[in-house]
């Protein structure tokens, strides 16, 4: 039944998130949710390290002037907060691009140092209009895995097919297969844009040839575009047939000039590079949310909140199920246990009918032969290994 990859049902059942009267649109995170959402963090930042992205963290609260530099003043201040200090304005980030901008402007830039990719898990927030909120899908204060590049034009089209390869080797590593890239142009007088019109012409061109070097159907969708610049951005869809958009990677030409961006090129001149937006999970509350809706309580093994739950057949093999349980958290697992009195049909019951990826099945045969019963409730495959080949 559908229900059962409703993500808000899944939320509640396995205690993972919650909403509340009042916060809303604020996901508060439990323990068991918290876990699915930092093991894709700890999976996003070795990935970015070993792609060469250098993490940074800009502030929650930065002055209202440098958002009407930027332009969100002008084209977004519907969806922002706002704050007073010290009879001083500020803006709660919507975006983490000014801040990216101003670790990239702290010091004098050489054309050594491009392309420079500077990413950031930014803790953002929207004022998106009430009656839009869906759980997780749509939120007013979410984590976006966000990432601005600064390179030079002969880097740029290598860059934009680099973090598309990025993007689908995440997807792959996520399992989601149902996905599209969507090329958001300019509309035709829908609402201002930034910028020249030969500077939109030839960001909308690069990001096309990009699409179709990588060997990607190019569907163009006008009037999407950012109000500084085109993007291609991903549409991911669930088990119920919706489609969200997660990732996104957009060229920027105007946050570069309006900033005074710029770096020396090998003869000394003064250059402004060219500035990519990107985020491949997007918002990580949706990108969970449609995990959920994807797998429901199945999540793949390395993000499942409960990876392995040990269990007693008796009273005698609970200490033998303790070593067993201490071993596989030492290996840094998500495990929990069951060594209780309780009768085993209880706690296979139970487990049932809790969010667990696989049972851990110990009694005295198993301590005697140092070995274990693996079953997955999933596959409801059941076989025994030897303890050592399991921990190993």
């Amino acid at each position: 039944m559908l229900h059962e990859f409703d993500h808000r049902v899944l939320g509640a059942k396995y205690d993972l998130f919650s909403f509340f009267e009042e916060a809303p649109g604020f996901p508060v995170w439990h323990e068991g949710g918290l876990r699915i959402k930092n093991a894709l963090i700890d999976f996003w930042r070795e990935l970015h390290g070993q792609h060469g992205y250098r993490e940074i963290q800009s502030p929650q609260l930065m002055d209202k002037e440098l958002w009407k530099k930027s332009g969100h003043c002008d084209y977004f201040e519907e969806n922002m907060f706002f704050s007073s200090v010290d009879k001083r304005d500020y803006a709660i980030k919507p975006m983490s691009c000014p801040g990216a901008i101003l670790v990239f402007n702290q010091k004098k830039r050489s054309h050594a140092e491009l392309p420079l990719r500077l990413c950031e898990l930014g803790h953002v927030h929207r004022n998106e209009n009430s009656g839009s909120l869906h759980g997780l899908m749509r939120v007013r204060s979410f984590v976006q895995d966000d990432a601005h590049i600064f390179c030079a034009e002969e880097d740029l089209l290598h860059e934009i097919k680099s973090i598309i390869g990025l993007i689908h080797l995440i997807m792959q590593k996520c399992g989601l297969k149902d996905y599209h890239f969507e090329l958001s142009l300019r509309g035709d007088g829908e609402k201002k844009y930034l910028g020249r019109n030969e500077d939109w012409d030839f960001a909308e061109s690069k990001l096309e040839q990009a699409l179709v070097e990588s060997g990607l159907a190019v569907l163009k969708r006008p009037g999407e575009a950012k109000f500084y610049g085109p993007s291609l951005d991903v549409h991911i869809k669930d088990v119920h047939g919706r489609s969200w958009q997660c990732s996104s990677i957009q060229l920027d030409f105007n946050l570069p000039v309006r900033f005074d961006v710029h770096y020396f090129d090998e003869k000394g001149q003064r250059r402004v590079p060219f500035m990519l937006h990107r985020a491949i999970f997007g918002s990580l509350e949706r990108f969970v949310g449609i995990l959920l809706e994807n797998y429901g309580k199945h999540l793949p093994l390395w993000m499942h909140p409960v990876q392995f739950k040990v269990i007693s057949v008796s009273e005698e093999a609970a200490s033998y199920g303790q070593e067993v349980l201490r071993l596989l958290r030492q290996r840094g697992l998500r495990v929990e246990s069951d060594l209780s009195e309780r009768l085993l049909k209880e706690k296979l019951k139970r487990s049932y009918d809790e969010m667990v990826h696989a049972l851990v099945i110990v009694g005295k045969n198993e301590q005697e032969r140092q070995s274990v019963v693996l079953k997955y409730l999933e596959k409801k495959i059941q076989q025994e290994v030897s303890l050592a080949e399991f921990i190993a």
